[in-house]
């Protein structure tokens, strides 16, 4: 089952540039899952919501990531969450189709009082 998140009322920035994805002996991971065997970055984002603010690590399967900057904001294109559980520590992934600059400079929403 893929669990594909609504990002419609949540405006993404960035906290720094993208990653590459390393396995245990520091080689670039590659997309294996999605069928592209494209390398895969990670980058973190700030999701701002109307009531909350949170930042997650997303990965994307890329040639070459997007150049992007802290503070900038990005639209993310088909978020998926990837629950999983190691060592009885349950975490979750993300994971989106591709993550893109946007020129729209609109401040992120207010939290709530």
């Amino acid at each position: 089952m893929e669990l594909i998140l609504d990002t419609s009322s949540t405006k993404f920035q960035v906290s720094g540039g993208f990653e590459p994805r390393l396995d245990k002996d520091g080689v670039h991971r590659r997309d294996k899952s999605g069928g592209t065997n494209l390398p895969l970055w990670a980058v973190k984002l700030v999701a701002w919501t109307d009531a909350d603010a949170e930042t997650i690590l997303v990965t994307i399967a890329v040639a070459d990531p997007p150049k992007v900057s802290q503070g900038q904001y990005v639209s993310v294109e088909r978020l998926q969450a990837m629950p999983w559980v190691q060592n009885g520590n349950s975490r979750v992934a993300f994971r989106a189709k591709a993550i893109v600059p946007t020129s729209n400079g609109a401040p992120a929403p207010k939290p709530a009082n």
